[in-house]
């Protein structure tokens, strides 16, 4: 049994992981995030084809050509917006100062309900 071809949209999902950090993955939200940007970008690749399709004809029929591009556009501007919600950044540590004075809030608050 062979191994399934790379899409386009898989091509796009790897290049957005090669600017990750040795060692940080994107989180399970990001991860579906990934999923619909990947899904998308193959539409397009079968969008494309049909409206190269449609263009490839004697009759080229306005309405469908007009309707394609305006699905290309769409899916297009979602893959945009979709990478936007991407954060291939690894927040900050806090300091032991800070992670010290949090665990002191926590604790009284809990400490405050306890009693």
């Amino acid at each position: 049994m062979g191994r399934r071809r790379m899409t386009e949209g898989d091509r796009v999902v790897k290049k957005l992981g090669a600017g990750l950090d040795l060692g940080v993955e994107w989180t399970e939200r990001e991860s579906i995030v990934l999923d619909q940007i990947r899904s998308t970008v193959d539409r397009v690749a079968v969008l494309r084809e049909l409206l190269d399709a449609e263009l490839a004809k004697e009759q080229v029929s306005t309405r469908r050509v007009t309707e394609v591009a305006a699905e290309i556009r769409q899916c297009e501007a979602n893959v945009v917006k979709w990478c936007g919600l991407l954060d291939p950044e690894v927040d900050e540590v806090k300091s032991a100062q800070h992670q010290a004075a949090a665990n002191a809030r926590w604790n009284r608050a809990r400490a405050e309900r306890t009693s």
